[in-house]
């Protein structure tokens, strides 16, 4: 039996309100040379049932039988990808029917191996999946160098790639960059993309290829707080390990963004996510 293309993983606890919104997404794609690979961390919600009502021989269902944390259980799915390529999609959120194919025939056509992640833009989405805001890389086609992507996302205050949802990247990889930091809590994507980005360019597609959902659970002045701390130490991480090749001017811009950004992103939560 031959391997699929692409693996997409989702890692879930307790995501039966959502899931089944993921999964659809996915199994509407115009791609269809892909596997499913859910990892259920000890859910105690109808989550698993609702995997399970399934019959698509490409969802491949695993659950632990105890609750190893988050970031782990992320990691976890990768472990279980046979994939070429790899998409991890949050159990909340959710890929638009072209994403696959746009994304992995950037890859494809990548004969030398030059590009090592791929990105489009993304919708921010509330519970209800009303449609927030719109964000991205750059509002054009480009593919830039790998530490070009790292000062100019820096420069921005945030994460402007995005997170699983909007991004591939080959499973090759991360015998290079290892996986997810759990160290890391709030920038943990960022910091494998920025791993991985020391490996090659970055393709990036003005493309709305996914939906990254906001909630009002989350919403709150001491998460916001929590992610500007955490952000602020990523950056001078990444400025103080030379390899990513941060210049001191982006650095200190993307300390002040980084300050503006929350204040901005407190007056969303109090405004706007309900």
């Amino acid at each position: 039996m031959s391997l699929p293309k692409i693996s997409v993983c989702i890692p879930v606890f307790n995501g039966q309100d959502f899931i089944k919104e993921a999964i659809d997404s996915v199994l509407n794609q115009s791609f269809t040379d892909f596997e499913i690979i859910i990892v259920d961390n000890h859910s105690t919600d109808n989550t698993v049932n609702v995997v399970k009502s399934y019959s698509d021989s490409r969802i491949k269902l695993f659950i632990n039988e105890n609750n190893i944390g988050m970031i782990p259980n992320w990691n976890k799915t990768m472990e279980y990808a046979n994939g070429k390529y790899i998409k991890i999609l949050p159990a909340d959120d959710l890929i638009y029917p072209n994403c696959l194919e746009l994304q992995a025939k950037i890859l494809d056509e990548d004969n030398e191996q030059k590009i090592s992640l791929v990105g489009g833009r993304r919708n921010i989405i509330n519970n209800k999946g009303k449609i927030l805001f719109n964000r991205g890389f750059a509002k054009v086609k480009q593919t830039i160098s790998g530490k070009d992507a790292i000062n100019k996302v820096i420069k921005s205050g945030g994460n402007i790639i995005g997170e699983g949802g909007a991004v591939m990247f080959r499973k090759e990889i991360l015998k290079k960059t290892g996986v997810f930091n759990s160290q890391i809590f709030y920038v943990l994507d960022l910091d494998l993309w920025f791993k991985i980005l020391l490996h090659g360019n970055y393709a990036f597609t003005p493309d709305v290829v996914s939906a990254f959902r906001v909630s009002s659970t989350s919403a709150s002045v001491e998460v916001a707080n929590k992610q500007k701390e955490d952000y602020f130490n990523f950056i001078k991480k990444i400025y103080s390990e030379k390899e990513f090749g941060l210049t001191y001017i982006n650095y200190k811009i993307g300390l002040i963004t980084t300050f503006v950004l929350t204040q901005l992103k407190k007056l969303l939560y109090k405004f706007v996510i309900k």
